[in-house]
């Protein structure tokens, strides 16, 4: 009779890594267990081989396992590294409740994704939950403000100073350029392998706390790209999801809760893309909530204009223009000049984007078209922002019926896709040619969709 498949991948991966037997992992866990636990085991190749099959061991065997793995390897392998949950499994979902565990529930994320990528090259396959999103936002909100004072760590193997968070706050500067021109998948990886090579030996270092107040603030911001890096590559919304989540965390031990409300945004942006419309108005009604009078009315707009789009989303038409004119309200009130560092890559163009894409989604594509011409007056450093804002406005075009514009504006978005590994660009370009494919028998539309199939990768 054959042997049932493999289904623990990553604890195959990790055996062929470490070159030894399926008998000698279990002898070496009998001894582990009997001189660090008193247990008489006697697990022996067979055990290995259910393992490799779905069955998991009793504790402490997992975290044995960890441990000679860490050893045989020379790595820091944990638990959630063994795969004897589904990959990943809740790792990355809860907000955590002190500044230890977030920087532990932090760090332990970065190095999963990273030691995932190494043994078995793919992507993070753990699936999006919208209810831990909310669920994230709405702690962020109602949990009681973390102690003062306690960040301060000291007992730390390394000392951590404000030029070290300079050097985090840099980084995150770099990588965002990257980000902006070249696409999230671009710059992730290079991105997880300084979180987890860089930060997370600075967060388990020494330092007082208002150089931990700075330091956590800086990995947030960073975490945080990598959440829009992975959602923009589009390989796995549950990562990004993870990425903000961890964020957020390290923002609220931070005690800042202009920049909590700012990734909560971010987490109200994702329910967006995926279609969560109720879900992410209440997620920006709580960052707007939790803001309060420290959110700038740069930000109040982008919380409004997100607002709207859930509204849109969910066909509600008085809600919408009413979180429409809210954001325009605080808009005409916001200060380019008095805006945080981390909303400066938030411009009048995003502003306009978002009513255009809720105006859109309502289909008052007359009212949406009198953005037209903002939501294209972008830095041209941001060559994915502008590709997105020209598919937008090609398939408002492509709503008022004119076909042959919405097919040469949507042509500009196309041609600039094979230069950004952008997911979120292509599934837009690939939504704009499904909008226009009833008007096939027409030649720019014939000849628009041929170049579509023959540039887009297959979603």
């Amino acid at each position: 009779m054959r042997g049932r498949p493999v289904t623990n991948h990553e604890l195959a991966a990790l055996i062929t890594a470490s070159g030894r037997s399926h008998a000698a992992l279990a002898r070496k866990v009998n001894v582990a267990a009997a001189a660090r636990h008193g247990l008489d085991l006697r697990y022996d190749q067979a055990s290995v081989y259910w393992w490799l099959r779905g069955r998991v061991p009793e504790e402490p065997i997992p975290g044995l396992l960890a441990g000679i793995f860490s050893e045989w390897l020379g790595l820091m392998i944990q638990m959630p590294d063994l795969g004897f949950t589904d990959p990943g499994g809740h790792l990355g979902l809860d907000m955590p409740a002190t500044a230890a565990e977030a920087v532990e529930s932090a760090s332990e994320l970065w190095r999963y994704v990273l030691r995932r990528r190494v043994f078995l090259g793919v992507g993070f396959g753990v699936g999006f939950a919208i209810g831990a999103t909310v669920s994230a936002g709405f702690d962020w909100h109602f949990a009681p403000s973390p102690a003062a004072g306690g960040l301060a760590r000291q007992a730390g193997p390394r000392t951590v100073g404000m030029a070290d968070v300079e050097r985090i706050r840099q980084a995150r500067t770099e990588f965002a350029i990257m980000d902006h021109a070249h696409g999230g998948g671009h710059a992730f990886p290079w991105l997880v392998d300084y979180l987890d090579r860089e930060l997370a030996p600075m967060l388990h270092g020494t330092y007082p706390a208002q150089t931990g107040r700075d330091l956590f603030t800086a990995a947030s911001s960073l975490t945080e790209l990598a959440g829009w890096m992975a959602y923009d590559q589009g390989k796995s919304h549950g990562l990004a999801q993870r990425f903000f989540i961890q964020a957020l965390g390290l923002a609220r031990h931070a005690g800042d809760r202009a920049y909590g409300a700012h990734v909560v945004s971010d987490l109200a942006t994702q329910a967006l893309f995926l279609n969560h419309g109720a879900e992410a108005t209440r997620l920006a009604r709580a960052a707007i909530s939790g803001a309060g009078r420290a959110a700038s009315p740069a930000q109040m707009a982008r919380l409004a204009a997100i607002e709207a789009q859930g509204f849109a989303l969910t066909g509600d038409h008085r809600e919408t223009r009413a979180a429409i004119r809210r954001a325009d309200r605080a808009a005409d009130r916001s200060d380019p000049s008095d805006a945080p560092s981390w909303l400066a890559s938030y411009t009048p163009a995003h502003q306009a984007g978002a009513v255009m894409h809720a105006l859109r989604d309502l289909g008052q594509y007359r009212d949406a078209a009198r953005y037209a011409d903002l939501v294209l007056e972008l830095p041209a450093v941001n060559v994915r922002a502008r590709a997105l804002h020209t598919t937008l406005l090609a398939t408002v075009q492509a709503g008022q019926g004119e076909i042959d514009a919405a097919c040469d504006t949507a042509s500009r978005a196309l041609a600039a896709a094979p230069e950004l590994t952008s997911a979120r660009l292509n599934a837009r370009l690939r939504d704009f040619a499904q909008r226009i494919s009833p008007y096939s028998d027409q030649v720019d539309a014939r000849e628009y969709l041929e170049r579509s199939a023959a540039t887009l990768p297959t979603a």
